[in-house]
């Protein structure tokens, strides 16, 4: 959900002022006709009148309240600052939260009781799945629920000690306008879990934490993983080193981070559903949906023009044949790409989507013709950006959000440079990330990533958004998952690449007996790769990038250790 701003409602009471009448004007016609007044004889003075009362001023109505639980069960429609989300009441004193309305029963954010005492509405917090910063059990919300003239309700708080960070339970319902829209529903059971499928593995989790601190005490930046394994009833994250150095900010697990390439599995993710909903075919070529002015240019080959024939399918499996403007040409000999040189160099440039591709075009030379072979390449993710812009018609952070984020609760992502900064947990800032020992959060020159690699996340979020990409909740239709699952041969051995997806197979670089994964990994030592031998997931960062392809590293010891540990 992209950053909320929050709007206390600011009520104008008017009060009514009474007016006299005016003073009576003498009329000089009259006075030259009237008779000539007689001194009247002297009499008793008349008492002075009694003065007139004047009426009490107009009372400050009493607001309407609601005082009875009653009158809050069903479901109502809740708004923050234009954002929408859901909580329900019901008749036996739960409230449950969600984004989407149809999890209000069965998978809610938030859950929690409520009652009414003394005129006013008590919530308490039972279950939290990251709707909001925790609030324990005995920290109980009082708030008087006031009737606004729409008949909506707002909430004023009297006391809730849960209030600190920057996402509460406070912060969102002394905010919220929240309007009945229908009857709430059963809330289902959760399947009670034997004590052995809960049981922490202390280890486990110990040993997990040393393969991560291993590779990350070279680099001095933060680190976080996590390990999600529920076929074992484990899931496990830990954090080592420190979030910003420089503030003395040590990490900690739930810490927001860069994921870099990362981004383009969300990417690849929602050009399919924009497949799904008929806006846009795989196989189409690419100047059905960018100027052709763009595409002419693109891919140049002995004088002619081959980006007519690229196809979506192609941008998605690096199969175009366009040069990486990012990690492609080194010109200077430096051992860095050019345009990380620039990056570097000029740190205060702002790039938008278009003046990297003009950046691409002249000095990213492409590789062969289109389908020839692949070729790794951020340029072809730029250009999937564009598509979706022009396709869906909306901003691509707010395609991310309509199809990925906020259909799966994921509350802590966003798309740096193009949208306002969401919080993170407790309120605490984005974690610092290392090129080469330069602080990359320091340069409005990464604002070219976007589509390639733009993205800010947490270990929470991508493990949400990793499942449901296994359990088929990510797509309406399950072809889409197949797509992305079409592996093409890379020029590395055992390394193969979907739809914005790799998969690695470790019996290919003689580790037997670890099977294979899938995902996709960045910049800064960052992954998100699920292991389908043993339903894990795996996500963290070393927020540096180096050692050079550490998080492989990190990927196979922490499962290597996961498998060894679970026989």
């Amino acid at each position: 959900m992209k950053k909320f701003v929050f709007i206390l409602l600011v009520v104008v009471l008017t009060l009514a002022a009474c007016g006299g009448d005016s003073a009576s004007v003498d009329n000089p016609e009259a006075a030259e006709t009237a008779p000539t007044a007689v001194p009247p004889s002297p009499e008793p003075a008349e008492p002075s009148p009694e003065p007139t009362e004047l009426p009490d001023p107009t009372a400050t109505p009493e607001p309407s309240l609601i005082t009875d639980a009653a009158d809050m069960v069903g479901i109502w429609l809740g708004t923050v600052a234009g954002e929408k989300g859901y909580v329900m009441y019901t008749a036996d004193g739960r409230y449950t939260v969600a984004l989407i309305q149809d999890n209000l029963g069965t998978a809610p954010r938030v859950s929690g009781e409520y009652w009414f005492e003394d005129g006013k509405i008590h919530l308490r917090d039972l279950e939290n799945a990251g709707h909001w910063a925790v609030c324990d059990a005995e920290t109980v919300g009082v708030y008087e629920a006031v009737v606004l003239e729409d008949g909506q309700v707002q909430f004023q708080t009297v006391e809730d000690g849960c209030d600190e960070g920057g996402f509460t339970r406070n912060y969102i319902f002394a905010n919220m306008m929240q309007e009945r829209i229908g009857d709430s529903v059963p809330i289902a059971a959760a399947e009670a879990k034997t004590e052995a499928e809960t049981a922490p593995n202390p280890e486990l989790a110990a040993a997990l934490q040393t393969v991560l601190e291993s590779y990350a005490a070279e680099n001095g930046a933060g680190a976080v993983l996590l390990v999600d394994a529920p076929d074992m009833g484990f899931t496990w994250k830990g954090a080592t080193g420190m979030a910003d150095p420089e503030a003395g900010l040590e990490m900690a697990p739930d810490d927001q981070f860069i994921i870099s390439s990362g981004t383009k599995m969300y990417t690849a993710v929602t050009i399919l559903k924009l497949v799904e909903q008929g806006k846009l075919n795989l196989d189409d070529p690419i100047s059905l949906y960018l100027p052709e002015e763009l595409v002419s240019q693109l891919l140049i080959l002995d004088g002619q023009s081959y980006g007519e024939e690229i196809t979506v399918r192609q941008l998605l499996n690096h199969t175009s044949g366009l040069g990486d403007f990012s990690n492609g040409t080194d010109e200077d000999g430096n051992g860095l790409p050019d345009f990380k040189d620039l990056v570097l160099n000029e740190p205060d440039t702002v790039w938008n989507p278009e003046a990297v591709l003009a950046w691409a075009v002249e000095n990213a030379p492409p590789v062969a013709v289109p389908g020839e072979m692949y070729n790794y390449s951020d340029t072809n993710f730029q250009l999937l950006g564009l598509i979706v812009k022009n396709v869906s018609g909306m901003s691509l952070a707010e395609a991310y959000h309509q199809l990925i984020f906020e259909p799966l609760g994921m509350e802590q992502t966003y798309l740096e440079f193009n949208e306002p900064a969401v919080p993170g947990v407790d309120g605490r800032t984005l974690s610092r990330a290392f090129y080469n020992g330069t602080d990359w959060n320091g340069l409005d020159s990464h604002s070219y990533e976007w589509g390639s690699g733009g993205l800010v996340s947490t270990v929470e979020d991508q493990n949400r958004f990793l499942r449901a990409w296994v359990n088929g909740d990510l797509f309406d239709d399950p072809a889409s998952k197949e797509a992305m699952l079409t592996w093409g041969e890379t020029t590395n051995a055992g390394v193969y690449y979907g739809l914005g997806t790799f998969r690695f197979v470790f019996d290919e670089w003689g580790i037997p007996d670890l099977g294979e994964v899938q995902g996709h990994g960045g910049l800064f030592n960052s992954q998100a790769f699920y292991w389908p031998e043993e339903n894990v997931i795996i996500v963290g960062t070393l927020n540096s990038n180096e050692p050079p392809l550490g998080f492989i590293g990190v990927m196979i010891d922490a499962l290597s250790t996961v498998q060894a540990m679970s026989e």
